[in-house]
């Protein structure tokens, strides 16, 4: 049996096209999904469609993930706090292009589930641990290690950290899928697995696919979201075009500016201008384009 993973989508709706479309080409009916489908890119209603068609079509396990999460805490709490602005724009932006259909799926979703299928092995997956979906489990960490030690079977599937990689501890194992919408290393190239199942036992395949990155960096302007959230843009732009992510730097870098300057930093007020200051400080521009290669390197290939 096969069985195709999809993780860490984020709204890409373009990465997720090419990994299904990959999948199809292959004969895969079945599939893992482990969480965050959506925030960060524009149009997340395109991401979603493809979510739902993989639950009417075929063979599909749904986990949620954090960003599921928040969406049902902000909708839960009464949809108030999150603002136009790098700090919680883009969330906003993704909240209010839900559909009433995306909120009850996501509801539905578990954190953590068991595969089993008659005759193969199972395998438990999540996306960040079985018991919280924002636990990051790396190669070697303590924590791994105890979640590792503690399986109901011989394999977690898990995403959240976006890298892709593979784990043993006490003939345990963790496999990581990588992200398909916001990948890290690779050049930035959407990634997935395929288990390949014997009825034993599992072994992955890492994918790393090229895909029109450029249709979905259009759309960041086209869709509103680069205006409602700059910064956050910018740097998403920037992962999807060089694999190499800078969210939490920037972020963080933001608020001390923030602190240092006004003597206090609450999320999500955090003025643009020390945003800016800290894409500037990288050497990012609005459009996650490096500042000192806008000259030299086009942003795409001219036509032909």
């Amino acid at each position: 049996m096969d069985v195709a993973v999809f993780s860490d989508i984020h709204g890409n709706h373009a990465a997720l096209q090419a990994c299904f479309d990959y999948c199809v080409g292959k004969g895969i009916t079945n599939y893992v999904c482990l969480g965050d489908y959506i925030s960060d890119c524009p149009f997340p209603q395109k991401t979603m469609q493809l979510v739902h068609v993989l639950k009417q079509y075929f063979n599909t396990r749904f986990i949620r993930g954090n960003r599921e999460e928040y969406m049902l805490s902000y909708r839960k709490n009464g949809a108030t706090g999150w603002m136009n602005g790098s700090a919680s724009g883009a969330l906003l932006y993704t909240y209010e292009n839900l559909t009433d259909d995306d909120f009850n799926l996501f509801h539905k979703m578990p954190i953590y589930g068991i595969f089993e299928e008659p005759g193969i092995a199972k395998f438990e997956y999540c996306h960040g641990s079985p018991t919280a979906s924002n636990e990051v489990l790396i190669r070697d960490k303590r924590n791994t290690k105890r979640v590792l030690a503690n399986l109901k079977t011989d394999y977690l599937v898990h995403g959240h950290y976006h890298v892709q990689e593979s784990y043993y501890y006490r003939n345990k194992r963790s496999i990581n899928p990588g992200s398909v919408g916001l990948p890290w290393m690779h050049d930035g190239k959407t990634q997935f697995c395929i288990l390949h199942g014997d009825g034993k036992t599992w072994e992955e395949e890492n994918i790393q696919l090229d895909y029109d990155r450029y249709s979905i960096l259009d759309e960041f302007e086209s869709s509103g979201l680069l205006e409602r959230a700059p910064a956050w843009s910018a740097v998403t732009m920037h992962t999807i075009r060089t694999g190499v992510d800078l969210n939490e730097t920037i972020q963080l870098i933001a608020m001390r500016l923030c602190e240092k300057e006004t003597g206090t930093c609450v999320w999500p007020d955090i003025p643009e201008k020390y945003w800016a200051e800290a894409l500037k400080m990288n050497g990012i521009d609005l459009t996650g384009r490096p500042i000192k290669e806008l000259v030299d390197k086009p942003d795409r290939a001219p036509a032909t």
